[in-house]
């Protein structure tokens, strides 16, 4: 009997590891070029893709359709920095996909930071395509607070009474007003949206600045605030026993609060129950 030739091949194979891995490299090269065809290659044509907002454009074409309006607005001239963290091969044909990408502006400036997990297939040609892809905006990472220390931060859950956590100001010019918080008040500034709303923590709260469209109702000054809760369903419940809105799901790519409700006088408030993002605080904060 040829014992050699009974012998399975080697699995994973290196090669088809560095495949997968360049899927991404080829995604970063189409979004260098702003080039939404090439960017959508490395995806089946069937391919079932989510994005951060929870929208599910139709395969490759929706996902070229789409990344050609971001190429052509928001993220014109932009880079992206995409890695693969790891591959699991579930099968010699069929693998899991962890990787974070990264968007950065002409001038370095970073803009976001997207988290994917996906699933590759070896086409019958032998080459290698995402299958799915489930994008999405990981909440910040949190300093875990020292042991024995009582006091509330951002990365703990909150206790039964909802916390007010966070700020929203429609601002004309948020970077202006982002560097007069940070340099008179010590806030850090911890996010940039690509149309220039600045987002600011102190440690505790956070600070939206929006910015205001020229073409847009929404006037200039106070526009909500937020609660970190420990239980969105049942806060919901018990607004809508109150006799106000049920709260509405917010399909947005940023990552701070999953819904916006109302209370009786018309007052716009967010609920999250992973918090609203920032640094933690400072040693001895508040």
């Amino acid at each position: 009997m040829d014992q050699t030739a009974a012998t399975p091949p080697p699995f994973p194979d290196q090669d088809d590891e560095a495949a997968i891995r360049a899927l991404w490299a080829e995604m970063a090269r189409g979004w260098a070029a702003g080039d939404a065809t090439l960017f959508a290659a490395s995806f089946a044509a069937d391919c079932d893709f989510t994005t951060v907002r929870g929208e599910k454009p139709p395969g490759r074409y929706g996902i070229a359709a789409g990344h050609a309006g971001l190429f052509d607005g928001p993220y014109a001239g932009t880079a992206l920095d995409a890695q693969v963290l790891a591959v699991r091969f579930l099968r010699p044909e069929l693998a899991t996909v962890e990787a974070e990408s990264t968007v950065t502006a002409p001038g370095g400036e970073h803009l976001a930071t997207t988290h994917a997990l996906a699933v590759v297939e070896r086409t019958a040609e032998g080459s290698w395509l995402i299958v799915a892809f489930h994008n999405m905006i990981p909440a910040p990472r949190q300093a875990a607070a020292p042991a024995g220390d009582a006091k509330d931060s951002a990365a703990q859950a909150p206790t039964v009474r909802p916390r007010l956590r966070h700020l929203a100001i429609v601002a004309r010019d948020p970077e202006k007003l982002a560097a007069f918080y940070s340099s008179l008040f010590a806030m850090e500034l911890f996010h940039r949206d690509p149309d220039g709303s600045c987002f600011l923590s102190d440690g505790y709260l956070s600070l939206a600045l929006i910015k205001h469209r020229l073409d847009g109702e929404t006037p200039v000054g106070f526009n909500h605030f937020g609660f970190h809760v420990a239980d969105t369903a049942a806060l919901g419940a018990g607004l809508v026993a109150a006799g106000t809105p049920e709260p509405a799901e917010r399909f947005t790519d940023r990552p701070f609060a999953e819904y916006r409700a109302m209370d009786p006088e018309g007052n716009w408030f967010d609920l999250s129950e992973h918090g609203f993002g920032g640094p933690p605080p400072p040693p001895g904060g508040a």
